[in-house]
């Protein structure tokens, strides 16, 4: 018995030993090779061969660490039926072999799960097409359209080539604007370059509009970033108005600076500055509201009621578990993803483009949105 007993005590023991070990190799290889600046520069099949490699070296040590989470409830159930049959006996060989076989079922799925969630899902990018009524909307802005990316985090894992690539699709889309609402980079700002040089590529009758995220601000660098997103003409406000014209018509677009990047779970009342950026503002005026957080948009709608505010910041949650994951996002964010109605005021969250953490998406698919104003009243549009 108490032999028996060793033997478990040493299986308990070498699974906690290897989930620190996996869970260790894990985050390094993670914080590491993300922020590999030769993993960014690749291109071509370079890039595809690399994106691979590198993220396998990330992928593999989160498979075995989920199947040794596994494990316990494996030794658990096996533990229990001895002890029920009172014998605490060596498992026969017919049962390892079923157990063996049990052990290739789980390690094939999660590895299929975890390849598609690295390699196939996040280059399967999406285009959502929506309408959104303006009640206000002058007669020149019927149809207009907007086009926009949010969250890219440049990084080794979503190089300049991912982004040049998310410009190849916009330039298909006939867009009136581009809206960028934050999050170029990452962690670092050495990827500023490699988040908008090649954004100056993208084509919009009207322009190019953006705000920055908190990442942008996590670089600890923030003047890098904002200089290189203005060197790339991509039309920064941070709590600014711009008004595009159509002859005496008019629409207003506002930028909002990230409400949360120096303040932890409050606001950051230093970079929101509501009064400055609707000054010029008259009520009933159409205004579109570009924002990273959406944490933020009941405030914005309370003290201005803008009729759209575009959002991202989420992800969507970028690991889809059913009730899980909207669960644990809305417990932090009211807003997930989609489209929401709140007051007079419409919500349209971003997934985004690249990833925060883990190089991996599931369920929730990198999105570039559509967005089509209109004048008309859209039945049971919400």
């Amino acid at each position: 018995m108490v032999r028996k007993l060793g033997f478990w005590g040493l299986n308990i023991g070498i699974w906690l030993a290897g989930m620190g070990l996996l869970g260790g190799l894990f985050g390094w290889n993670l914080a590491w090779l993300k922020d590999w600046q030769w993993l960014a520069e690749q291109t071509g099949w370079r890039f595809w061969l690399a994106q691979w490699i590198f993220r396998a070296l990330v992928c593999l040590p989160l498979v075995f660490g989920l199947l040794l989470l596994l494990h316990p409830l494996w030794l658990g159930r096996r533990l229990l039926a001895a002890t029920k049959a009172n014998l605490m006996v060596e498992p026969s060989p017919n049962a390892e072999t079923l157990s063996r076989r049990r052990f290739m079922l789980e390690a094939g799925l999660l590895g299929g799960l975890v390849g598609y969630s690295s390699v196939i899902e996040p280059f399967n990018p999406e285009i959502v097409e929506l309408e959104l009524p303006i009640a206000n909307l002058p007669s020149r802005f019927e149809g207009f359209k907007i086009v926009q990316l949010s969250d890219l985090h440049v990084c080794a894992y979503t190089p300049a080539a991912d982004v040049a690539r998310a410009v190849a699709l916009i330039n298909q889309l006939d867009a009136d604007i581009v809206a960028i609402t934050g999050d170029f980079v990452d962690q670092h700002a050495k990827f500023a370059d490699d988040a908008t040089v090649p954004l100056r590529q993208l084509q919009a009758r009207e322009g190019i509009f953006s705000v920055l995220g908190n990442h942008d601000y996590y670089t600890g660098d923030i003047d890098r970033m904002i200089w290189a997103i203005k060197r790339a003409d991509l039309g920064l406000l941070i709590n600014q108005q711009t008004v595009i014209r159509r002859g005496a018509d008019r629409l207003n677009l506002v930028g909002l600076d990230d409400p949360k990047h120096d303040d932890g779970d409050g606001w950051s009342h230093s970079s929101i500055d509501l009064t400055r950026a609707f000054a010029k503002l008259s009520a009933g005026d159409p205004c579109i509201t570009l924002l990273h957080n959406p944490i933020f948009a009941p405030s914005v709608v309370k003290s201005y009621g803008p009729q759209v505010i575009l959002a991202g910041h989420t992800h969507g949650g970028q690991i889809w578990v059913p009730i899980l994951t909207e669960s644990a996002v809305r417990s932090r964010d009211r807003f997930v993803a989609g489209r929401y109605q709140l007051a007079n005021s419409q919500i349209y969250v971003n997934r985004g483009w690249g990833f925060t953490g883990p190089p991996l998406r599931f369920g929730k698919r990198p999105e570039i949105s559509v967005i089509r104003l209109t004048g008309q009243k859209i039945g049971n549009s919400f």
